[in-house]
């Protein structure tokens, strides 16, 4: 089965939700012909530097202004991001999956950083979800949750197909061989191709673009093979919506077998003696 993929790699405009709504719409309609899936970045209809503002644009999962991203839903299912208003008043930096007019999974970041207030102002997260999508299981990350290797194993148990990371990544130093490209870019590159090989999977990055009080986020938006290739990708520092297919009958990743449980319990009762 191939499965049509579209990454939207946007300037979300800070604190304005219908433009971004309308922006994300606007996107329904350019790929909806071509991508049974279309992917937008951490905190998409929101901003990320919201700080004061967390309170006044926090939505609710039933909010009716977010009514037109469920009924666009029909044609294409998305992941988007924003602040979500959860039924225990905690604030979360949340990403939705929508599909066939429905909510049907929310995965709230899970590890909270100094980045752009989001210790001050977000409530942490407290589970991992696997999604049963209509092509198979998937897995969401939110953000620098990525950079936590006991994160993936919970989607590698489940043998997920897709491994999705949204994100609003920093351009934070310069790569020395790689003209233009921040170092944190190459680096995370560099991860995310390893975790690709290590536990054969497809894995989709969207990363935002655009400056908010200064700092910048460098894009790079891409998707790599279970072999670890990058199939496509994004330019650095612009907005640019790309689409491609991935053809999820080429792999297996159910022969895989890492004993997660044990592993867990022996770096739990482990000791070491002086």
């Amino acid at each position: 089965m191939k499965l049509g993929v579209s990454l939207a790699q946007i300037y979300p405009k800070l604190g304005d939700l219908e433009y971004n709504i309308e922006k994300h719409l606007e996107i329904v309609k350019e790929v909806k012909q071509r991508s049974q899936l279309l992917i937008f970045p951490e905190l998409s209809l929101t901003g990320s530097n919201l700080m004061d503002l967390v309170i006044d644009i926090a939505q609710t999962k039933d909010s009716n202004l977010l009514r037109p991203i469920l009924e666009a839903s029909t044609y294409i299912d998305m992941i988007l991001g924003l602040v979500e208003l959860g039924e225990d008043k905690g604030l979360y930096d949340s990403a939705f999956y929508y599909s066939n007019s429905s909510l049907k999974s929310i995965q709230r970041k899970l590890f909270l950083t100094s980045h752009v207030g989001s210790l001050k102002y977000f409530t942490s997260g407290d589970r991992i979800d696997v999604i049963d999508a209509r092509w198979g299981k998937l897995g969401v990350v939110v953000g620098e949750d990525i950079l936590n290797p006991l994160i993936i194993s919970p989607f590698v148990k489940a043998g997920i197909k897709i491994l999705i990371i949204v994100s609003n990544n920093i351009s934070v130093g310069y790569s020395s061989n790689k003209a233009g490209i921040p170092k944190c870019s190459v680096d995370l590159m560099n991860l995310l191709i390893t975790y690709a090989r290590l536990y054969s999977f497809y894995i989709v990055y969207v990363n935002r673009v655009g400056f908010e009080d200064g700092i910048n986020f460098f894009g790079g938006s891409c998707a790599i093979s279970p072999s670890g290739e990058i199939l496509a990708s994004c330019p650095y520092f612009e907005e640019s919506v790309i689409s491609l297919e991935l053809d999820l009958e080429t792999f297996r990743n159910d022969n895989i077998f890492i004993d997660f449980d044990k592993a867990f319990k022996l770096v739990k009762d482990f000791t070491y003696e002086y």
